[in-house]
């Protein structure tokens, strides 16, 4: 178990984050499990764009179920910021 978890965890880190307007919205910074049931729950993210570069981004919180498809990027459901 704990082999795939860092597998995956490699896998999804620093991959950009973008929503259905492909507007990039964040960069994965972690990823949260649930252990009892040895699934991913969520995923953490740098926010993107302007505001994380004065220094201004947040951290966000994806909830799996919001997540699209994952490849070279990770696409998201609707949109995370309005």
């Amino acid at each position: 178990m704990w082999s795939e978890k860092i597998g995956i965890d490699s896998e999804l880190v620093e991959k950009e984050v973008l929503d259905t307007s492909v507007d990039q919205v964040g960069v994965v910074n972690d990823v949260k499990w649930d252990f009892d049931s040895k699934r991913v729950e969520s995923i953490e993210l740098d926010e993107g764009g302007i505001s994380s570069k004065i220094g201004l981004g947040d951290k966000k919180i994806v909830p799996i179920d919001m997540v699209n498809e994952i490849g070279d990027k990770v696409l998201i459901k609707g949109r995370l910021f309005k």
